[in-house]
């Protein structure tokens, strides 16, 4: 599959690291890894009824160059340089990695 140039967008890529705390236990601290360039489609947003009142999911999916080093549980940086999505399916295909995410 190609790219095409003027379509993809730049996409910052993070790590979920833990740092100790001041108090007991780790404190969840992203890390930038890097960044690739994407091709985003957004998905619409839902909105969902549930115990603790309504909820707003939604996501993207984004379609990348085969060799991007991307996998489950990274964060992504979607709509600006802080994560606001979580990358959670993977496909591996000869071409090309599709990559599905939700917002956090």
């Amino acid at each position: 599959m190609q790219l095409t140039q003027k379509m993809l967008k730049r996409v910052d890529i993070f790590g979920n690291s833990a740092a100790r705390s001041g108090y007991v236990g780790r404190k969840r601290a992203p890390v930038r890894l890097g960044f690739v360039y994407a091709e985003v489609f957004p998905e619409k947003d839902r909105l969902s009824d549930e115990r603790g009142g309504e909820r707003t999911s939604g996501g993207a999916t984004l379609i990348l160059r085969a060799n991007a080093g991307v996998k489950c549980g990274d964060l992504a940086g979607i709509y600006g340089e802080v994560p606001d999505s979580r990358i959670v399916e993977v496909e591996r295909f000869p071409s090309h990695i599709t990559v599905r995410t939700e917002r956090i």
